[in-house]
């Protein structure tokens, strides 16, 4: 198999690898009562630390206004935290409230457990394989610059 060919059955396989994922059974978030959007903006912040609402809106390409009361229903459930912003009084500051990252670290925790189970199911030289292949793309991903210090190996 060539390069090209290669890299157009890695991607069918990724593909494959989500939407078999979603058929099992519904996705944790579901027994969450948050709103997608909600959902989003929490893992924007798990992932900057901290964010203005500005800069939450032009990461989902939306006016401001239509992140605004996203925000304030996550500050009303405490799960983000708003305080003024230094630099710029007419602004505020967005981050995670511990609440907000136990609720984002139990969904990844969730998510986490799901893939252990299934490659627990895997043969011993599949493991291998898939694990020297993650770590490939992990590589390719930090000198592409896309991963800042994301590999977390247990």
């Amino acid at each position: 198999m060539d390069r090209n060919s290669s890299i157009t059955s890695i991607t069918g396989l990724m593909n494959s690898l989500m939407l078999s994922a979603k058929g099992r059974e519904p996705y944790p978030w579901l027994q969450l009562k948050l709103t997608r959007e909600q959902l989003r903006v929490m893992f924007l912040l798990s992932f900057k630390g901290t964010s203005s609402p500005g800069e939450v809106a032009a990461a989902f390409g939306v006016p401001r206004a239509n992140v605004t009361s996203t925000i304030n229903r996550l500050v009303e459930k405490g799960l983000v935290s708003r305080r003024e912003n230094p630099v710029d009084r007419r602004s505020y500051i967005l981050s995670l409230t511990d609440a907000g990252h136990e609720q984002v670290e139990q969904l990844r925790a969730m998510g986490a457990a799901r893939i252990k189970e299934v490659l627990e199911r895997m043969p011993d030289g599949a493991l291998v394989s898939l694990q020297t292949g993650l770590q490939a793309l992990v590589e390719a991903l930090k000198d592409g610059g896309e991963v800042d210090g994301c590999n977390r190996s247990q």
